[in-house]
């Protein structure tokens, strides 16, 4: 950063202690130049959402000062920085759920003349921004209707159109298909070459190396290093991230499920390597699969066009990735597996036996785990504790009691073990979840999901939100269990994800299956062809 350009963001000093004595800021700073994309990195629980959450004005700072443009500030609420030029994009949305989507992208900004409001104008320039970043959305549905990536693509067009000039942006491109994710960065490139400014917030070093200019480096609350891109490298942020701490390993929560079936476990009819993957000949030598789909058939779980007669399988030993642009059918697929929806045709098979009509406890029991896409929604009790959350689904386990009465001292103990090996950032089990950061929330549902050595594990974008260390535990966990024999159905919007850990991958579009690739066959322009409705 040269002296001439001006700063459009100056924080210094930034103090937030939460209840309970967590410190998610202790003393942090910030300085962003007008007309630049300022990466700000660090791992899960280093204070990154908490910085931006006091820019925003959602978290008043124990202590410290903001600048804007060179102005000294006080930020009481988001609608103070909105006036000041501030948008946020946050990894959990805000959209409310009684409006539609050009209600909640025109709330507080109504276009209106003598009172009476102009929502075919406010349609208009929100379709124009939707045009200039290639999403489009259905502005007068219900926003209840919305994918979770299509609430994040409202919220960014909702900070567009109120104008921001500095755009705060936490994890944006985690629920995003690439081709989407490019056009987003298209659009930043020119609000910044027009003088506005973006913060991104991102675990995904590639796009800080690729689209950055500056990054800052946080680490336990404070900032510990400032870079210009094109003066480091991935592993010299990986390792201010990192310091000096070393990695912890996974280990389970609790004992494996009692098997309900046969005693000889099914992952023993095939081979798989010292890797996880899968070593035999696909065609001949093919094992009995783990999971079948045949023909199955779901319908629409929010809009689009739901599952329809989707043939799959799931070989113990291996990961099958599933990519397609989100909405496409990926939720329903998962929902079906899990139990947490009826199909509508066609069978979900688990070791050759239809399982379609049991119910999620039953196949719980016999070993089908589950990391849900939204852990705030769908996979955590936000006032529960860390401990309490840990226990869910395994409260009537002899282990804890038996569901009569919950051994405390038990769980406590295996609550601390969790947190020790997942690297989870609480001072205890006894943390409630909401006060965890979203990369540690996510930790403890992986944490609880893959408990008890599970046979298959279904898993929707399980690192989502996570940091690079992080992430590398989670493949490691997810290939552990491979590794024991069991199957993931690995989800994910990160293509980069899926061919970095998947073995074969299945691409949905339009609810269909549209191929399935083995990984030597699979690379970025052959799946993203595939997603985009191409025939293979």
């Amino acid at each position: 950063m040269t002296d001439r350009a001006p700063l459009a963001v100056q924080m210094k000093g930034i103090v937030v202690q939460y209840p309970g004595g967590v410190l998610a800021n202790n003393g942090a700073s910030l300085a962003v130049a007008s007309g630049t994309l300022h990466a700000i990195v660090g791992e899960n629980g280093a204070g990154k959402t908490t910085l931006m959450h006091v820019l925003y004005g959602r978290q008043p700072p124990d202590s410290g000062r903001i600048r804007v443009e060179g102005v000294e500030v006080r930020i009481p609420s988001p609608a103070a920085a909105m006036r000041l030029g501030i948008g946020m994009v946050s990894q959990h949305t805000t959209v409310v759920p009684g409006l539609t989507v050009i209600e909640n992208i025109m709330l507080g900004a109504e276009p209106h003349v003598a009172g009476v409001l102009r929502r075919r104008e406010a349609v208009e320039r929100a379709q124009s921004i939707g045009d200039r970043l290639g999403i489009a959305l259905p502005w007068t549905a219900s926003s209840e209707t919305l994918s979770l990536a299509e609430r994040q693509k409202t919220e960014l067009i909702k900070a567009l159109y109120r104008g921001a000039r500095i755009l705060i942006l936490d994890e944006p491109t985690a629920a995003l298909a690439p081709q989407e994710a490019d056009a987003l960065f298209e659009v930043l490139r020119g609000l910044t070459a027009a003088g506005g400014s973006v913060l991104l917030v991102t675990h995904k070093l590639r796009e800080v190396l690729e689209h950055a200019q500056r990054v800052t480096v946080m680490r336990e609350g404070r900032t510990v290093a400032e870079r210009a891109v094109g003066e480091t490298y991935a592993d010299d942020i990986l390792a201010l991230m990192v310091g000096q701490r070393a990695a912890t390993g996974v280990a389970p929560l609790a004992p494996a499920p009692a098997a309900e079936s046969s005693a000889q476990p099914p992952w023993e009819r095939g081979p798989a390597s010292e890797s996880g993957r899968f070593t035999g000949d696909r065609s001949s030598a093919r094992p009995m699969p783990l999971l079948e789909c045949r023909q199955l058939s779901v319908r629409p779980a929010e809009r689009g066009p739901g599952l329809r007669d989707c043939t799959l399988e799931v070989i113990p030993g291996e990961i099958l990735g599933v990519a397609g642009v989100d909405g496409n059918g990926q939720l329903e697929l998962v929902e079906a597996v899990v139990g947490l929806r009826s199909p509508s045709a066609g069978d979900v098979l688990l070791d050759g036996e239809s399982i379609t009509g049991k119910s999620v406890a039953w196949r719980r029991r016999r070993g089908i785990a589950y990391i849900p896409s939204d852990r705030q929604t769908d996979g955590l009790v936000l006032d529960f504790t860390v401990e309490e959350n840990l226990l869910l689904g395994w409260q009537r386990d002899e282990r804890f009691g038996g569901g009569w009465m919950i051994d405390r001292g038990v769980t406590r103990a295996a609550a601390a073990e969790a947190v020790r090996a997942y690297g989870i950032r609480a001072d205890s089990g006894g943390a409630p979840a909401y006060a965890l950061s979203g990369g540690n929330q996510q930790k403890v549902v992986i944490a609880r999901a893959l408990a008890g050595a599970p046979r298959l594990i279904a898993a929707m974008q399980p690192t989502r939100g996570l940091d690079v260390s992080s992430t590398r535990r989670v493949h490691e966990a997810l290939r552990d269990a491979t590794r024991r024999g069991a199957g993931v159905l690995l989800v994910s919007l990160d293509l980069d994800e899926l061919l970095g850990v998947a073995d074969r991958i299945a691409v949905l579009f339009g609810g269909r299956v549209a191929g399935v690739l083995d990984r030597a066959d699979a690379d970025p322009k052959k799946v993203g062809w595939l997603m985009l409705g191409g025939q293979e």
